[in-house]
């Protein structure tokens, strides 16, 4: 199920050998094993879930769980903008006979690094990650509260009787009294009337997309920020599929009418900007349907000013 990092995957132009400035990542990666003893308490680490089961479950287009690595290969020749040390730690494969066990194992490894490194960025894959960093996340901080931020165009709160990408959240609420839910970016054509009401039954709070085009109100950045102040840890994912489709091609579900990708930025640094993110986890980034890399460049782009010293 564990796959160790590829270092073959860290390659790029290089400018210097020695001069720091003109350094990329591929330069300054350093490379680490779950499976080993981790030392101190250092830096971001990287994990992959190169998993598209829950996708599959969800009726949608497999090909996601080659996005870890197509991310890698386009954040590996940017230029370093932050000192802050990265190690990567490879990707996490579905072989298991259910979904729930792979993500267990990852939320294993999660919880892992969020002990050893001051934030943890992780790969997808479906968006079936996100349940698997929340089981990292709780195992990692019991007893907290947690507040759950995730910038998407579906709620995906459905039910069903496994988990797919479309349950992650759903199963956290289910399950974690202590655990609240907000989401940026909802697309009314997007999600059923039976999850609107099922985010109004678990007070579930949103901002619909269509509140996000142009200017962020000032009012949005207010229940942003007052929802990170009354949880304790906050766990940040993004589904790629809310990213208009003309910039982000290469997704599971690609968007109509989704948001431009400075938005999506905007509200991304202004999160992490709090020390409460311990993690983020990038979702449903698909090769197979990308087109001249456009997706996983953005993304890689997006990483290089999220991770900052």
């Amino acid at each position: 199920m564990y796959q160790r990092p590829d270092q073959s995957l860290w390659t790029g132009r290089l400018d210097s050998e020695t001069e720091r400035s003109a350094f990329r990542h591929f330069q300054t990666i350093t490379f680490g094993d779950v499976t080993k003893k981790i030392q101190g308490h250092n830096g971001v680490a990287l994990l992959g879930y190169a998993v598209d089961e829950g996708v599959l479950l969800n009726k949608g287009r497999v090909g996601a769980k080659e996005g870890p690595d197509a991310i890698r290969r386009a954040f590996a020749g940017l230029p370093t903008m932050s000192e802050t040390p990265m190690t990567d730690y490879g990707n996490v494969q579905h072989d298991a006979a259910e979904l729930y066990e792979t993500q267990q194992a990852f939320g294993q490894n999660v919880a892992q690094l969020l002990q050893h490194h001051q934030r943890t960025i992780l790969l997808g894959g479906g968006h079936d990650i996100a349940y698997a960093q929340y089981l990292g996340v709780r195992a990692a901080n019991p007893g907290k509260s947690i507040g759950v931020i995730n910038i998407d165009a579906h709620f995906d709160n459905r039910e069903a009787p496994y988990s797919t990408s479309g349950t992650s959240f759903r199963q956290m609420l289910e399950q974690d009294a202590q655990l609240d839910y907000l989401v940026l970016g909802i697309q009314r054509a997007g999600n059923t009337q039976s999850l609107f009401d099922y985010a109004d039954a678990t007070r579930t709070e949103y901002v619909l997309a269509d509140e996000l085009k142009g200017r962020i109100d000032p009012s949005i950045k207010n229940k942003i920020e007052s929802f990170i102040h009354d949880h304790d840890v906050i766990l940040f994912t993004i589904c790629m599929d809310v990213i208009d489709s003309a910039f982000a091609p290469g997704v599971s579900a690609p968007a109509v009418f989704g948001l431009t990708p400075s938005v999506v930025l905007e509200l991304a640094k202004r999160i992490m900007q709090s020390e409460k993110v311990t993690s983020l986890s990038i979702a449903e980034m698909n090769p197979t349907y990308d087109i001249d890399q456009r997706t996983a460049k953005l993304i890689a782009h997006m990483l290089t000013y999220l991770i900052h010293d």
